[in-house]
């Protein structure tokens, strides 16, 4: 009962609205005003206004645009798959714009795969690349840098829409801050992560402000092919040869894709799935700060053999006492490591976070440094890339 009912209701709407004018471009304000109160009745109107149901869409729920694309009312396809896109439903979109994607305006394939893009869908958008679909935009330039194209290929005005720079030649100095770093990526997700370490660094500076001031993020693409090696980030700096490196930068943030994080040489490699606390960690690395769980085996052959205050945060214990109130630490195997502090720290476990005794070490350690921070200059000079002389004789002496 309850659908006849309907039917008689769209039939007496239908006629009613037919009593108007046998002209629907002369009425259409009238239309257009049955349409607003009762959008639920699209589909009846549509036989005598198209056009105005048609600019109308987002008005219309979700049953009636799919009896409005049932019906061939491209237009409906199109405003269905995006409603799906964006309520987060990327399987039921694809069943309405893979059929007709061909048949929408540039101007909806592009608005399409900027949402695709949005909701992470790289497999319909590598789907379209393939096709031959992908339209000219910004979709196409993320795609370009998932893909870690050379920057030729990325226009210089969606970089600038997208604040991130693709020279190395845009960026400079801070001259208040102490050290000044270079943010570096090879892919899409790199960007927006490096822009977000950037804000949370902005929003509180450690260990006190002034302390690092980091560059604009420059888009590199795959120039130093940095893959994941046995569980970290690893990258070819013997490329940077080819480089001119801007002047007064002390450290390099190079994110990449996978891999565990780590510091080489001034030259933290972290990966775009990572959190703020694994950056700040890797951060204090640049200072002289140690790992607090077990060194690499390699690291501790001779690390674990000095003695005395090795770094801000270990003190090796070789016949000598360590300073009052310092624990032991898992650093060495050997028992001669130990830590300011019997609690568990930023150091020890990435995720915590920095207390203020690791807030105070730090400060001391940048304004009174135990031992000098080594910048990526001295690492490439250590590859041979720079014709400068280096003192340091062992690789593992520039890793963390």
């Amino acid at each position: 009962m309850k659908t006849r009912a309907n039917v008689y209701l769209i039939g007496g709407l239908l006629l009613s609205l037919s009593t108007l004018s046998s002209s629907v471009s002369d009425f259409t304000p009238s239309y257009l005003y049955y349409f607003n109160k009762t959008p639920t009745r699209a589909v009846a109107i549509f036989y005598l206004a198209p056009t105005v149901v048609s600019s109308n869409l987002t008005l219309v729920d979700n049953v009636q645009l799919r009896q409005l694309a049932e019906l061939g009312e491209l237009d409906a396809h199109y405003q269905l798959a995006l409603r799906f896109l964006q309520q987060g439903n990327p399987a039921a979109a694809k069943l309405w714009w893979q059929s007709e994607f061909d048949n929408y305006a540039v101007d909806q394939q592009q608005a399409l795969a900027d949402n695709l893009i949005a909701q992470q869908q790289w497999q319909s958008i590598e789907w379209l690349w393939q096709t031959n679909r992908l339209p000219q935009g910004d979709a196409r330039q993320a795609w370009l840098l998932r893909q870690r194209s050379d920057a030729e290929y990325i226009k210089a005005d969606f970089a600038k829409r997208h604040n991130f720079s693709l020279s190395l030649h845009t960026v400079s100095v801070m001259p208040q801050c102490k050290f000044n770093v270079l943010m570096l990526t090879d892919h899409h997700a790199g960007i927006n992560a490096l822009k977000s370490f950037k804000r949370f660094y902005q929003a509180k500076p450690e260990p006190e402000k002034n302390s690092f001031c980091f560059s604009e993020i420059v888009y590199v693409g795959d120039q130093f092919s940095c893959r994941n090696h046995d569980m970290a980030v690893q990258c070819n700096w013997e490329n940077a040869v080819a480089y001119n490196w801007p002047a007064g930068f002390d450290f390099i943030v190079m994110m990449s894709e996978s891999g565990a994080a780590n510091v080489v040489g001034g030259i933290m490699h972290i990966n775009s799935q990572q959190s703020y606390q694994v950056f700040l960690h890797e951060l204090m690395h640049f200072n002289g700060f140690e790992d607090e769980y077990p060194l690499p085996e390699k690291k501790q052959q001779w690390l674990c053999k000095q003695q005395g205050k090795v770094a801000p945060n270990l003190f090796i214990v070789n016949d000598v006492l360590p300073p009052s109130g310092w624990q032991k630490s898992r650093a060495c195997k050997n028992s001669m490591a130990y830590k300011p502090s019997p609690n568990w720290s930023i150091m020890q476990y990435q995720t915590m976070a920095l207390s203020q005794q690791y807030r105070q070490l730090w400060q001391k350690q940048i304004n009174q440094p135990l031992t000098k921070p080594i910048r990526f200059i001295d690492y490439f000079t250590f590859l041979g890339v720079k014709p400068t002389i280096t003192t340091t004789s062992s690789l593992d002496k520039f890793s963390d």
